[in-house]
């Protein structure tokens, strides 16, 4: 479980390193795009042009169309042959994704990568994205949707919570969250959540269960990468009891595209929101499918 979150946040979270963006020149002329996040490939497909789409990173699952793509590896380990075998003219990726930036300039492949910690950066590699696929009205119109959601979400109140992350059922050592200037965080915040480690240095840090209860948090959002069975919602469940937090404080939270960043983020945001709501009833603590 925790192995499975780790992989998943290398992956989708763009811990490559940040680095600045490496544009390759705009052409519209692009036929055969490799994109090497879960993140790329989503905005891809909903900038219009998933058509030229030749293959996805082993973490893409969204669309449903990107699912059924040729899978390259990721950008940490890519499989070259299989690269090489799609006859890509464009590399799109995350991060600093040096090994494929390596890879694309040796092979003579335009390569494009724009670092995503933020919203701001996820706006950015939008735009960033559209123009390098000359699309770049369908990249505003998307941005402008991104933000219109956003604002409509407009909280009430701010609620004090803590982000759990690597939390696997039956322990608590090894916490970690998001801290501030992060994706997840700022999701939260917009979902009217208040991160109760917005105030620490690390983007993801390592949090002691003492350090935990002393910051008193209403709520504690348990992200998890994937479905769990009753029984390990109720060893979680168990877990916070240990420290004082009764079931109604906890949230579970299974959609993995919680943790993706991309244009899905507004819906990731109204998840979260609903999670922050005071529970009616039963087992509430675990939030109900809604469509992707």
């Amino acid at each position: 479980m925790r192995g499975g979150l780790s992989i998943l946040l290398l992956t989708t979270l763009g811990w490559t390193g940040c680095g600045g963006p490496r544009h390759a020149p705009a052409d519209a002329t692009a036929q055969r795009v490799v994109c090497a996040s879960p993140a790329v490939a989503e905005i891809v497909f909903a900038l219009g042009v998933g058509e030229r789409v030749v293959g996805v990173s082993d973490f893409s699952d969204w669309p449903p169309e990107a699912k059924a793509k040729p899978r390259i590896g990721g950008a940490l380990v890519p499989n070259r042959e299989v690269i090489l075998a799609l006859q890509p003219n464009l590399i799109l990726a995350q991060g600093r994704a040096e090994i494929l930036h390596r890879f694309a300039t040796a092979q003579g492949i335009h390569f494009a990568a724009w670092p995503l910690d933020t919203l701001a950066d996820l706006r950015a590699m939008i735009r960033g994205i559209a123009t390098t696929l000359g699309e770049d009205e369908h990249g505003r119109q998307l941005v402008a949707r991104l933000d219109a959601d956003f604002a409509a979400l407009a909280p009430e109140r701010m609620t004090p919570v803590f982000i759990a992350l690597s939390h696997a059922p039956g322990e608590l050592a090894g916490l970690m969250t998001a801290g501030p200037h992060t994706f997840l965080s700022e999701l939260v915040e917009l979902a009217g959540g208040q991160n109760i480690f917005a105030d620490v240095t690390a983007s993801w840090p390592h949090i002691s269960q003492e350090t935990l209860v002393r910051r008193r948090p209403e709520l504690i959002l348990d992200f998890q990468p994937t479905q769990l069975s009753d029984a390990q919602r109720t060893a979680l469940l168990a877990d916070w009891g240990k420290l004082g937090f009764s079931p109604e404080q906890v949230r579970i939270l299974e959609e993995d595209y919680l943790l993706k960043p991309g244009p899905r983020a507004p819906v990731a945001a109204g998840i979260i929101a609903a999670a922050l709501q005071p529970l009616t009833s039963g087992m509430g603590q675990r939030n109900a499918p809604v469509s992707r």
